[in-house]
Parts: C-alpha cells; structure tokens; sequence
C-alpha cells in the first residue's frame, strides 16, 4: 500500500526456487495456525498421509492425468493425446546427468524446482529428495499431483501449439491444472479421491507457484502472482478445459504491479504499521459509507470506534456468540477490536495488505450488522470475504486519491485469508475453507458489492 494519486495494475516478476517459496508460505500460515493444511489427507482415496511416498501419489497422478487427457484433449483441441515421449522423471542427488534441449542437467540445477521439457525431449522432471517430500509434509497428499498437473499443463500446450507469453503460458497450466482436480474430485473410477481439505491445501500449493512482485509481465520466466494463480486455477476447477483453451485469444487476469521507485522496491511497497492501520481505517470508513445504503435502502453508515488491544484473546462482546480470529466488531459498543501484537507480526510477515485483510473483516462485520445481514455462521463469513474483495477493488479503481494498491498487495490480502483458514478460530467458527474464501474473494474483486449478496 502506497499513498499517491494513482492506480495501476500490471504484471511482473522473477521466479524463486518453489522450495524457497513454500518455506516463506510455510511460515505465514505457522503464524496463525498450529494445524497443518489437509491434515495430510489430499488423496485420501489411496489413503495418502503425510508419511506415504511420494511415489505412491506420483504414480497415482501420472495415471489420473494421463486418463484425464485423453479423454480431454479430444474435446477441447479435437486431436488425441499422445503420451510424453520421455515419461515422468524423479530427479535426486543419486540421478545421472541428464538434457534438456541439447543442454546437460544435473539434480542440482532442478534442485527446488520442477518443469517440463519440450521439444524432442518430452518429459516431466522435478525433484524427488527435496521439493516434493516438503510439499506432502506442509501441505499434503494432494501438492506433489498439483505441480504435476500445472507441468503436464505445459506438455498440452506443446501439442497443440500454443503461442503465447510466458505469463499467459503458465496461468493457462494452473487453469488446466484446476480442471484437472476438478475431474479427480467428481471422477468415480479414476484411482484419486479428493477431499474438502484437498481443495484447501491445493490453494495454499498454487500460491507457493507465484511469481515475486514488482518486475515486468514481459519477464521471459513471468509466471503471475499467486492471486492470479489461484484465480487461473479456480477458473479451471470452474468452467473446465475449454476455458482454459481461451486464455490465449481471450486473455488472462492479471494484478500485478510494478514497483514505481526505489523506495517502494526497498520496502517492498509496504508502509510502516501505525500509518497502514490510520490510512486503511480511513479508506474503510469511506468505503462503507457509500456502500452501506446500497445494503439496505436508506441505512446509513456509523463508522465505529477503534480499540487496538494488547490481550491474547479479543475482550469479551456482549452478545457475540461467535468470538474469535484477530479482529472482531462489537454491536453492543459499536466498536472494532484487534490484536494488535498477532496483527503486526502479520504485518511484518506478510506485508500491509494482511493487516488490511484483518481490518476488513471487523468492517465488513460492522456493514452487516448496521444493514440487518447475518452476522454468524458459514455464509456470513463468506460474505465478509467478499466484502473484503470489493474493498479492494475500490482501492484499485483509483477512487481514492490519497490511497493506492503496490506490487503484492492483492497476494497479501489473499495470504492472510488462507492462512486464516487453517486456524483453530477458522476451522472452530466454520467460516469456510482456503478453496472457498479464496473463491468469495474473487467474486468481490471481479464483480463488485452486489455480487456479495
């Protein structure tokens, strides 16, 4: 988050090792929850723990997704799948030397990574000794198959020619990806089975592809921010391959920004948190102000007062028989609480827009408690998360002038949502899960306030 005048929304980025980025994730989702996502049931159909070998779920995927294809490919493209000509490869520090384009590769140059080699090589590498054993261990069963999804998404895109930039490549493979666990889901002969918590941990794995913020969607190894990719991935989940297929001619979504200074690049866009928590308080005030009467007719918005606490838990609301997470709206004393130290660790960890997530979710508590919405139960906190969206997306229409969105900001957002959702207070008060907040999410950025309703 950045004060300024103006708004602009672009793409960017260099890509991590995914083993960097899954230890960064890791650590996020650690500091709001003591539970693991999927409780190590991705692929339960196979009884797939944390403690099963990777080979067991590769394998399992590798057979899927061919099955998957095949009957697919067909559709979509109207030519049949050809299998990949060099297989699936596990890579490990005891793997020979191998190529790829006439380039010799070694474990160490795949170390932390996972891709697919085209042209006449045609295969699917990935390491087997790190990546994959830390994926099933942080997020279950169900990630290994994910990343194997996304690269077979690549080996389609090379059948059928695709031309493309890297960016619209690659959110096209988390789109087929998505289409491809929704088969695995709904599919009562294929041998993977995926529960609600699958799902959910496929998210927090699509988020750990994301690109760094702040450098150019022209970059030849963009692939999208992780908001972007959850957003290919659940389009595909959505509205199948044939979705996917028009990405090229159609275009993608794309939210990234470019860092504008040097010092928004050295702060990472991030402003300190006494000034996020003024500025965001106030952009929240406005926001519900104008959109509080188009609630309920003729409602008006009473902004409430602020009480940052010190405490472990959120004090006590009369009333609430819902208490929990980092923020709260009181209706008995018109005010909003939040833990502050939780709050600024998040903010630190994750940047300024976690700490506007956190906010919003008391605000948006506030919108439905003044317009006579539900205030407790499933719905009621989807619904806030889509309250959340829209406030975003008036953040990033430039409709504020002393506000605007920085590299990262909407993956901040998003973070801090799905992290939440694996919390003790998150999975206690039944909010939803990553899969759908991240959805409710979307549905407020892309469609606006009505949609929330």
């Amino acid at each position: 988050m950045e004060p300024g005048n103006t708004v602009r929304m672009e793409r960017g980025a260099g890509r991590l090792s995914l083993l960097v980025v899954v230890a960064a994730l890791v650590a996020v989702i650690a500091l709001v929850s003591r539970n693991r996502p999927d409780d190590g049931q991705g692929l339960d159909g196979l009884s797939l723990g944390r403690t099963s070998p990777t080979t067991d779920v590769t394998g399992a995927a590798q057979r899927s997704l061919v099955d998957y294809w095949s009957a697919e490919l067909p559709k979509v493209y109207q030519q049949e799948f050809v299998e990949l000509a060099g297989g699936f490869q596990p890579k490990t520090p005891q793997s020979r030397p191998f190529s790829c384009g006439g380039q010799p590769q070694t474990y160490a140059d795949l170390r932390g990574n996972a891709f697919y080699c085209g042209a006449g090589d045609d295969y699917i590498a990935w390491d087997d000794a790190g990546l994959f054993p830390r994926l099933t261990e942080q997020f279950g069963s169900v990630a290994p198959a994910i990343v194997l999804a996304h690269e077979l998404g690549h080996a389609i895109q090379a059948r059928v020619r695709v031309e493309a930039v890297s960016v619209v490549r690659e959110l096209q493979a988390d789109c087929f990806a998505g289409s491809w666990t929704r088969f695995a889901e709904t599919s009562t002969t294929d041998a993977i089975s995926l529960t609600d918590g699958a799902l959910d941990s496929a998210v927090a794995t699509i988020l750990t592809l994301r690109d760094q913020p702040g450098t150019a969607a022209t970059a030849p190894q963009a692939h999208g921010l992780g908001f972007d990719r959850v957003n290919a991935f659940q389009t595909g989940y959505e509205q199948g391959a044939e979705r996917c297929a028009q990405f090229p001619q159609q275009g993608v979504v794309s939210t990234e920004l470019p860092f504008r200074t040097a010092t928004e690049a050295a702060t990472g866009g991030n402003l300190p948190y006494p000034e996020t928590v003024e500025l965001l308080s106030g952009t929240l005030n406005d926001f519900w102000s104008t959109a509080v009467p188009q609630l309920r007719t003729g409602e008006t918005f009473t902004a409430p007062t602020l009480n940052a606490t010190d405490a472990d838990k959120l004090p006590t609301c009369p009333g609430d028989l819902e208490q929990g997470g980092l923020s709260q709206y009181c209706a008995a004393t018109a005010s909003i609480d939040w833990l502050t130290s939780r709050v600024q660790t998040a903010h630190e960890r994750i940047g300024d827009l976690a700490t506007g997530a956190v906010l919003s979710q008391a605000w948006a508590e506030a919108a439905q408690s003044q317009s006579g919405l539900q205030t407790t139960g499933r719905q009621a906190g989807l619904q806030r998360d889509c309250f959340t969206g829209a406030w975003l997306a008036y953040l990033a229409q430039g409709d504020l002038p002393s506000s605007q969105l920085s590299p990262g900001d909407l993956d901040e957002a998003l973070t801090e949502i799905v992290a939440s959702s694996f919390t003790e207070d998150g999975r206690r008060m039944d909010r939803g899960g990553a899969f759908e907040r991240s959805k409710s999410l979307r549905a407020g950025v892309f469609e606006g306030l009505t949609s929330c309703l």
